[in-house]
């Protein structure tokens, strides 16, 4: 017994010894000869990270910048080929590249608002235009990084174009006031990662691409975002006719009346503004008129939002009401933007005009139901990440928000004319 025992340890010990000098007992290597252990590669440079999954509209990287453009970048003017265009009801469904400005391992985050210039800009030739603002091909709505762009164009965009209309420099000395440090792009089409060794200001802008510029210390990892974009727009536009009252056509009713209820807006400032009037077609107080929309939904059902908030007094009669720069006039959604200047005015200066709360978790009352914003321009929609209240309000505009049940897709709503 104990020889078999000792027979079998015997033939274990011979088995590890032919792996240890690595197949040189029989049938393993080249008539029993030992093969060397080849020496590990090294990657010859950084390797795509593991994708993080973000919501739309989520912030990414560290705030450094001012929002918008600089006094040198797209304000009204014509940049690169690029022209700035009155805002539209709707176009088709606009596509992003993903930008990642990468300054010694930091990530800084691309400001919100290049693209976009603000109504009373000195830039804008066109007297109906500078009214109303209007938006580049090329723009940022948030600070996620992403690059929005128009469809329509035979080439694509380029780097190029975008760094111009922000405003700032690009090359390989010099990206975005980044002076004096090596810099390397390097552009994630899919799951290939490739470097980039073209001009930078040629550097296509292509959809659902990943850019990453990396300015001074070298990257293991490249940054790599995998994102949930919103639902897809209706294909059915809901034509809103202004004039509009019944439940049946402008939602469920049920959302407070503050000229029943006595809070909000009464005649009195309210949020930086006054009540102005009387007002009648021969003396008009405010600098234009524009219309934003606003649709609020509860588990998929839409809520009407009442008619003359922020209208005080009989509102057939203009010569004795007064009217606050925001206000309705139905039950369409359709707010109406009357500015006394050229101050930007906000989805949080009308809910407190019609004194109602607007947070994320109570919506004109509506409580504890989870809240998701859509904002739409024209064909560029998106998901809005920050302070509800701080959603501007600019022609053509139009906001969707979510309580509860979500939407399997965002209504389009159309404003039926341009008259106001």
């Amino acid at each position: 017994m104990y020889s078999k025992v000792q027979s079998r340890a015997t033939h274990l010990g011979l088995t590890a010894l032919c792996i240890s000098i690595l197949y040189g007992c029989g049938g393993g290597g080249d008539n029993g000869a030992s093969v060397a252990t080849p020496d590990p590669v090294t990657p010859s440079g950084p390797v795509l990270a593991a994708a993080t999954t973000l919501a739309d509209g989520t912030s990414v990287g560290t705030p450094t910048f001012p929002k918008g453009a600089t006094a040198t970048g797209g304000v009204g003017q014509d940049v690169l080929g690029l022209a700035c265009e009155k805002p539209v009801k709707s176009s088709p469904a606009y596509g992003y590249s993903h930008l990642n400005l990468v300054v010694d391992g930091k990530q800084i985050a691309i400001p919100e608002d290049i693209g976009q210039v603000a109504q009373g800009s000195a830039g804008i030739v066109d007297p109906a235009t500078r009214s109303i603002g209007c938006f580049y091909p090329l723009t940022t709505t948030d600070t996620s990084g992403k690059i929005r762009i128009k469809p329509g164009s035979a080439t694509p965009y380029t780097l190029g174009q975008f760094f111009a209309l922000w405003g700032q420099p690009l090359s390989t000395t010099n990206v975005a006031g980044y002076a004096g440090k090596t810099v390397k792009a390097f552009i994630r089409d899919g799951a290939t990662l490739t470097e980039y060794t073209g001009a930078l200001d040629a550097l296509p802008l292509t959809g659902n691409r990943e850019i990453t510029l990396q300015v001074g210390t070298a990257l293991s990892e490249i940054p790599n975002f995998a994102w949930t974009n919103p639902p897809a727009l209706s294909a059915t536009p809901v034509i809103v006719n202004r004039g509009a009252f019944g439940a049946a056509v402008n939602g469920q009713l049920g959302l407070e009346d503050n000229r029943s209820n006595g809070r909000g807006g009464q005649g009195e400032p309210v949020d930086g503004l006054s009540c102005y009037g009387p007002r009648n077609q021969s003396n008009l107080d405010y600098i234009y008129h524009a219309h934003s929309h606003l649709a609020i939904y509860k588990d998929g059902v839409r809520l009407a939002i009442p008619q003359l908030v922020g209208v005080v007094g009989n509102d057939d009669v203009p010569s004795t009401t007064c009217f606050y720069p925001l206000h309705t006039h139905d039950m369409t959604g359709t707010l109406h933007i009357e500015p006394l200047n050229n101050d930007r005015l906000t989805l949080g200066q009308f809910f407190s005009i019609w004194g109602q709360p607007l947070t994320r978790t109570n919506v004109a009352g509506q409580l504890n139901t989870p809240v998701v914003i859509y904002v739409r321009d024209g064909g560029n929609l998106r998901v809005y990440q920050g302070d509800p209240a701080a959603i501007e309000l600019k022609s053509y505009r139009s906001i969707v928000i979510q309580m509860g049940t979500p939407l399997a897709e965002v209504p389009t709503f159309e404003l039926a004319s341009e008259a106001n």
